[in-house]
């Protein structure tokens, strides 16, 4: 028994990844994503030895999944002691076969980067993979999980971020909402969907913090403290970085609205926001 619920925002060991290890009460653990390849050893060591009751992937990209998909074709992922694999990603069939989406020559290689490599392992998982629906509610031990979004059709300019699982974990003293790399069409989407759900006192900021969900999403999470996967480098992003600084070339791509982190964190100075949690200081421990 431990007597409280921790959470651990691992640090960068490849770039732009996201990984957490929430250890519950009970000492079982929540995997959040875990990175790329070379992240592994570091979220063993979080793990340890303990049961994972739920490993929740957010959504098919390689800097968040390609470490799990990578242990399952190593060995089976018998370096872990997994009940539960969640994750809802896009129908990889029909979207292959779709041809005429915004700036599709990046809709093709978005949803074939990790997308297929993940399809090639998940009947292998058997029942242990588990395909959760947007309004769903599960529970780990003290640890109350909302899934408040998945992808939608349609929202094909940024195809896999904006396939996010946005979900919700409340504990008796905390509640942590993870938003994935969701940008700001998805964030559009959640907001007119589940704004009345979004309130938490703790955020994971969309998409390492920049180009993200907009405004009126964190003003409605109105968090105590924010988390940001980010290197040093990204946290301290200018608003407008040298490739998002070509406002033509901007429309073209359809990020007219996809800022850096300096915007983001202004809003977050705006909302009154004292508490940051950056991975690239070092690996976070939040109790919850």
């Amino acid at each position: 028994m431990n007597p409280e619920t921790i959470l651990y925002q691992l640090t960068e060991t490849s770039e732009f990844m996201m990984s957490s290890v929430i250890v519950t009460k009970e000492n079982n653990c929540i995997v959040i994503d875990g990175g790329n390849p070379e992240d592994m050893p570091l979220l063993k060591e979080y793990i340890g030895k303990r049961h994972i009751s739920m490993w929740i992937l957010t959504h098919a990209h390689s800097d968040h999944i390609s470490g799990f998909i990578d242990e399952y074709r190593k060995n089976g992922l018998a370096d872990f002691d997994i009940e539960r694999v969640v994750y809802n990603f896009p129908p990889y069939e029909k979207w292959s076969k779709l041809e005429h989406t915004p700036c599709h020559e990046f809709f093709v290689m978005d949803i074939h980067e990790t997308l297929p490599d993940f399809l090639s392992i998940r009947e292998g998982l058997g029942e242990r993979a588990y395909e959760v629906k947007q309004g769903e509610r599960l529970a780990v031990d003290e640890c109350t999980i909302d899934f408040l979004y998945t992808w939608h059709e349609g929202l094909y300019e940024n195809p896999m971020n904006d396939s996010s699982l946005v979900f919700k974990i409340t504990t008796p003293n905390k509640s942590v909402l993870f938003l994935g790399d969701l940008g700001p069409a998805g964030g559009d989407v959640l907001f007119e969907e589940s704004r009345h759900l979004l309130k938490s006192d703790i955020v994971q900021m969309a998409h390492h913090g920049h180009m993200n969900v907009g405004l009126e999403v964190y003003a409605t999470i109105l968090p105590e403290a924010c988390i940001w996967c980010a290197p040093m480098w990204l946290y301290n992003e200018p608003e407008l970085p040298p490739y998002l600084a070509n406002p033509e070339k901007r429309k073209k791509n359809h990020r007219t609205r996809m800022f850096g982190t300096a915007l983001t964190r202004k809003w977050m100075a705006l909302l009154g926001v004292r508490t940051h949690y950056v991975t690239g200081e070092g690996t976070q421990t939040i109790l919850l």
